[in-house]
Protein backbone atom coordinates (compact mmCIF):
# COMPACT_ATOMS: atom_id res chain seq x y z
CA UNK A 1 0.00 0.00 0.00
CA UNK A 2 1.86 3.21 -0.67
CA UNK A 3 2.07 5.51 2.05
CA UNK A 4 0.68 8.52 0.98
CA UNK A 5 -2.61 6.35 0.32
CA UNK A 6 -2.89 4.11 3.95
CA UNK A 7 -4.41 7.07 6.25
CA UNK A 8 -6.97 7.51 3.70
CA UNK A 9 -7.72 4.13 3.66
CA UNK A 10 -7.98 3.30 6.97
CA UNK A 11 -10.21 6.08 7.20
CA UNK A 12 -12.42 5.16 4.69
CA UNK A 13 -12.15 1.42 5.98
CA UNK A 14 -13.31 2.62 9.44
CA UNK A 15 -16.46 4.28 8.21
CA UNK A 16 -17.12 1.08 6.34
CA UNK A 17 -16.52 1.77 2.97
CA UNK A 18 -15.78 -1.54 0.66
CA UNK A 19 -12.74 -2.58 -0.86
CA UNK A 20 -14.09 -2.38 -4.55
CA UNK A 21 -15.50 1.33 -3.30
CA UNK A 22 -12.10 2.35 -1.81
CA UNK A 23 -10.45 0.63 -4.81
CA UNK A 24 -12.59 2.63 -7.42
CA UNK A 25 -12.19 6.40 -5.12
CA UNK A 26 -7.94 5.68 -5.36
CA UNK A 27 -7.92 5.81 -8.91
CA UNK A 28 -10.06 9.17 -9.01
CA UNK A 29 -7.97 10.60 -6.62
CA UNK A 30 -5.31 12.65 -7.83
CA UNK A 31 -2.17 14.10 -5.61
CA UNK A 32 -1.70 17.76 -5.19
CA UNK A 33 1.30 19.61 -3.26
CA UNK A 34 1.01 23.16 -1.95
CA UNK A 35 3.78 25.29 -0.56
CA UNK A 36 2.74 27.40 2.56
CA UNK A 37 0.46 30.59 2.05
CA UNK A 38 -0.72 28.88 -1.39
CA UNK A 39 -4.52 28.58 -1.68
CA UNK A 40 -6.33 25.43 -2.33
CA UNK A 41 -9.74 26.91 -1.94
CA UNK A 42 -10.01 30.91 -3.66
CA UNK A 43 -13.04 33.06 -1.82
CA UNK A 44 -15.19 34.12 -4.98
CA UNK A 45 -14.32 30.90 -6.85
CA UNK A 46 -15.87 27.16 -6.87
CA UNK A 47 -14.69 24.75 -5.51
CA UNK A 48 -14.74 21.62 -7.66
CA UNK A 49 -13.17 19.43 -5.20
CA UNK A 50 -12.53 18.00 -1.61
CA UNK A 51 -8.96 17.44 -0.23
CA UNK A 52 -7.83 14.65 2.24
CA UNK A 53 -4.37 15.85 3.85
CA UNK A 54 -1.61 14.02 3.66
CA UNK A 55 0.66 16.12 5.21
CA UNK A 56 0.75 19.86 6.19
CA UNK A 57 -2.39 22.31 7.70
CA UNK A 58 -4.95 24.32 6.37
CA UNK A 59 -6.51 27.38 7.53
CA UNK A 60 -10.05 28.70 6.71
CA UNK A 61 -10.74 32.13 6.40
CA UNK A 62 -12.78 34.82 5.16
CA UNK A 63 -12.44 38.80 4.20
CA UNK A 64 -14.55 41.21 6.39
CA UNK A 65 -14.05 44.78 5.75
CA UNK A 66 -10.50 43.76 4.50
CA UNK A 67 -9.50 42.13 7.29
CA UNK A 68 -8.79 38.07 7.16
CA UNK A 69 -11.40 36.16 9.89
CA UNK A 70 -9.76 32.88 10.88
CA UNK A 71 -12.63 30.61 10.93
CA UNK A 72 -11.71 26.77 11.35
CA UNK A 73 -8.48 24.89 11.00
CA UNK A 74 -7.58 21.59 9.17
CA UNK A 75 -4.23 19.07 9.67
CA UNK A 76 -3.06 15.42 8.36
CA UNK A 77 -5.88 12.73 8.16
CA UNK A 78 -8.73 15.03 7.68
CA UNK A 79 -11.16 15.77 4.92
CA UNK A 80 -11.04 19.92 4.11
CA UNK A 81 -12.58 21.73 1.43
CA UNK A 82 -15.33 23.97 0.79
CA UNK A 83 -18.24 22.14 0.95
CA UNK A 84 -20.90 24.87 0.59
CA UNK A 85 -19.07 25.25 -2.67
CA UNK A 86 -18.20 22.08 -3.73
CA UNK A 87 -21.59 19.97 -3.46
CA UNK A 88 -23.88 23.28 -4.39
CA UNK A 89 -21.81 24.12 -7.28
CA UNK A 90 -21.24 27.83 -5.94
CA UNK A 91 -18.61 30.38 -5.85
CA UNK A 92 -16.58 29.49 -2.43
CA UNK A 93 -17.82 31.54 0.47
CA UNK A 94 -13.98 31.48 2.07
CA UNK A 95 -10.50 30.84 1.31
CA UNK A 96 -8.26 27.89 2.82
CA UNK A 97 -4.51 28.22 2.66
CA UNK A 98 -1.67 26.24 3.29
CA UNK A 99 0.07 26.78 7.18
CA UNK A 100 2.68 25.05 6.02
CA UNK A 101 4.14 23.23 2.75
CA UNK A 102 1.73 20.56 2.54
CA UNK A 103 0.08 17.36 0.09
CA UNK A 104 -3.52 16.13 -0.32
CA UNK A 105 -5.22 13.90 -2.07
CA UNK A 106 -7.91 15.56 -4.63
CA UNK A 107 -11.13 13.99 -5.23
CA UNK A 108 -13.29 16.19 -7.88
CA UNK A 109 -16.99 16.84 -7.38
CA UNK A 110 -17.89 14.47 -10.70
CA UNK A 111 -15.92 11.27 -9.37
CA UNK A 112 -17.78 11.26 -5.90
CA UNK A 113 -20.60 11.59 -8.16
CA UNK A 114 -19.63 8.87 -9.56
CA UNK A 115 -18.82 6.73 -6.82
CA UNK A 116 -22.13 7.06 -5.24
CA UNK A 117 -23.95 6.09 -7.95
CA UNK A 118 -21.86 2.58 -8.26
CA UNK A 119 -20.99 2.09 -4.35
CA UNK A 120 -23.48 2.28 -1.78
CA UNK A 121 -20.75 2.29 0.79
CA UNK A 122 -19.58 5.38 -0.94
CA UNK A 123 -23.44 7.18 -0.23
CA UNK A 124 -22.68 6.34 3.56
CA UNK A 125 -19.39 8.07 3.27
CA UNK A 126 -21.28 11.37 1.81
CA UNK A 127 -24.03 11.05 4.88
CA UNK A 128 -21.05 10.70 7.69
CA UNK A 129 -19.51 13.80 6.13
CA UNK A 130 -22.67 16.00 6.20
CA UNK A 131 -23.19 14.96 9.63
CA UNK A 132 -19.98 15.46 10.98
CA UNK A 133 -20.02 19.35 9.04
CA UNK A 134 -23.51 19.47 10.41
CA UNK A 135 -21.99 18.89 14.14
CA UNK A 136 -18.83 21.48 13.39
CA UNK A 137 -21.01 23.84 12.63
CA UNK A 138 -23.30 23.68 15.20
CA UNK A 139 -20.66 23.59 17.63
CA UNK A 140 -18.68 26.57 16.17
CA UNK A 141 -21.87 28.46 15.97
CA UNK A 142 -22.77 27.84 19.69
CA UNK A 143 -19.55 28.79 20.84
CA UNK A 144 -19.25 32.17 19.26
CA UNK A 145 -22.88 33.24 20.24
CA UNK A 146 -22.56 31.65 23.66
CA UNK A 147 -19.31 31.39 25.03
CA UNK A 148 -16.83 34.44 26.38
CA UNK A 149 -13.71 34.88 24.65
CA UNK A 150 -12.04 33.25 27.83
CA UNK A 151 -14.52 30.25 27.42
CA UNK A 152 -14.13 29.51 23.71
CA UNK A 153 -10.00 30.08 24.46
CA UNK A 154 -10.89 26.83 27.12
CA UNK A 155 -12.82 25.10 24.66
CA UNK A 156 -10.78 24.94 21.89
CA UNK A 157 -7.37 24.00 24.61
CA UNK A 158 -9.58 20.89 25.92
CA UNK A 159 -11.19 20.07 22.33
CA UNK A 160 -8.04 21.38 20.27
CA UNK A 161 -5.16 21.51 21.52
CA UNK A 162 -2.87 21.02 18.15
CA UNK A 163 -3.83 24.58 17.55
CA UNK A 164 -1.97 25.41 20.19
CA UNK A 165 1.42 23.42 18.75
CA UNK A 166 1.04 24.04 15.19
CA UNK A 167 -0.98 27.63 14.47
CA UNK A 168 0.53 31.17 14.71
CA UNK A 169 -0.94 32.39 17.96
CA UNK A 170 -2.54 35.20 15.66
CA UNK A 171 -4.80 32.84 13.81
CA UNK A 172 -5.81 31.23 16.97
CA UNK A 173 -6.72 34.86 17.88
CA UNK A 174 -8.73 35.56 15.09
CA UNK A 175 -10.55 32.02 15.29
CA UNK A 176 -11.36 33.04 18.89
CA UNK A 177 -12.69 36.20 17.88
CA UNK A 178 -10.15 38.04 19.84
CA UNK A 179 -7.74 40.62 19.16
CA UNK A 180 -3.64 39.27 19.90
CA UNK A 181 -3.28 41.45 22.76
CA UNK A 182 -6.63 40.02 24.25
CA UNK A 183 -5.61 36.04 23.73
CA UNK A 184 -2.53 37.18 25.92
CA UNK A 185 -4.70 38.41 28.41
CA UNK A 186 -6.77 35.15 28.93
CA UNK A 187 -3.81 33.01 28.03
CA UNK A 188 -1.84 34.89 30.84
CA UNK A 189 -5.41 35.14 33.86
CA UNK A 190 -5.49 31.19 32.81
CA UNK A 191 -2.39 30.26 33.86
CA UNK A 192 -2.24 32.43 37.06
CA UNK A 193 -5.59 30.52 37.84
CA UNK A 194 -4.24 27.04 37.17
CA UNK A 195 -0.59 27.44 39.44
CA UNK A 196 -2.95 29.36 42.33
Amino acid sequence: MDNKYSALQIFMLQMQMGEEAWQDMRQRLTVKICLKKQQLVTEGKPAGEIYFITKGSFRFYKIIDGIEVTTFFSFENQWTGAYTSYTNRTPAGITIEAMEDAEVLALHYDDLQQLYQKHRSAERFGRLMAEYLVSCLEDRMHSLLLKTPEERYLKTLTDHSIYFERVPQHYIASYLGVAPESLSRIRKRVMQRAIS
